[in-house]
């Protein structure tokens, strides 16, 4: 009982001395951050050392989250061993042995790390080793819990470290019944579990899923019907005009050239017939002059008809046919105008 208060004092003394220089380096310790991790680290030690480490871990805890220091941590580690949190504990013995001390640290801290390297390699043989092994289809979403803690899917099948004692272990998927065994292990000592998961029949049934249809972008909104262009107007066809024109001119040159026989036939009568006495028979001249002057008055009322009919078809023609235009001047006995297809 000397040693343990003796040990607990020197713990306190070491934990009012150098809590300020040993305080996150990212942090800046306030005075009631350095008085409160006093209190919770004597508090716990005391408890310690009273043999009561299952109140002490909570106050050597709460200290060492506060502010870091080798002795608080060595004890820590210490009652955790020794209430069968071996894994746990041996982890934070290792801690403080592999620190690396300040030249000026506190002789506690010293004391503390060469107290923690025993209290490890005692403590070392005690961790059992649990390897789980989950039988499962690739697509289930597999977790596994050991004590209602979860454990990372890659700790399957390997040596798992754990504390001796006895385990729960679980494993479930959704869709999938649970499955849960039990193990015992004893200090140092090596065992597996296998656990098979069976389908849930009271799980809601797997639906495919709906076929994706591409998304295609609407139609343009249609535009409202409109009557087709006119067809191109063609030219006006002006070869009626033309062909009238053509004929009225005919008409006048023969018109003039008849009336120009009719005269000089006129003429030569009146030179055989002086004061209308004919000295031969003028019967045939006269025949012939008044067939000419026929022939001339009718070539003159074509061309004019020509030239008139001419002149409106060109002023009013129309788009031009497809129909091949065919005019025809005639001169008959007593008659004279225009045949032709339009």
């Amino acid at each position: 009982m000397r040693s343990r208060i003796v040990y607990g004092s020197f713990v306190a003394v070491a934990l009012a001395v150098a809590v300020p220089n040993v305080a996150r380096a990212d942090e800046e310790p306030s005075a009631a951050d350095v008085a409160a991790a006093r209190a919770l680290g004597q508090e716990g030690v005391k408890l310690a050392d009273a043999g009561n480490c299952a109140e002490a871990i909570d106050k050597l805890s709460r200290a060492e989250k506060i502010f870091h220091a080798p002795t608080t941590l060595a004890r820590l580690g210490e009652c955790q061993v020794q209430m069968g949190k071996i894994v746990d504990g041996t982890e934070n013995l290792n801690k403080v042995v592999r620190e690396q001390l300040a030249p000026n640290a506190p002789p506690a801290f010293a004391q503390a790390q060469e107290r923690a390297k025993k209290v490890l390699e005692a403590a070392k043989p005690k961790i059992a080793k649990l390897k789980i092994a989950v039988a499962a289809p690739p697509d289930a979403q597999l977790h596994v819990k050991v004590d209602g803690e979860h454990m990372p899917n890659a700790n399957l099948n390997t040596n798992r470290p754990i504390d001796p004692g006895e385990h729960t272990v679980e494993a479930s998927a959704p869709g999938y019944l649970t499955a849960t065994t039990k193990v015992r292990l004893t200090e140092g000592g090596n065992d597996s579990v296998a656990l098979t998961l069976e389908p849930d029949p009271n799980a809601p049934k797997k639906t495919d899923p709906a076929p994706i249809v591409p998304v295609t972008a609407p139609p343009p909104n249609p535009q409202p019907d409109r009557p087709p262009p006119p067809p191109p107007q063609e030219e006006p066809s002006r070869v009626p005009a033309y062909a009238a024109l053509g004929v009225g001119v005919v008409g006048v040159g023969i018109g003039t050239v008849f009336g120009v026989m009719a005269s000089s036939k006129k003429g030569d009568l009146e030179d055989r017939c002086p004061n209308k006495i004919c000295t031969t028979d003028p019967a045939d001249d006269i025949d012939s002059g008044k067939t000419l002057g026929t022939v001339s008055t009718v070539g003159f009322i074509v061309g004019g008809v020509g030239l008139i009919a001419g002149a409106y078809l060109f002023l009013t023609a129309g788009p031009k046919r497809t129909a091949t235009t065919k005019v025809s001047p005639f001169v008959g006995l007593g008659s004279a105008g225009v045949t032709g297809r339009f």
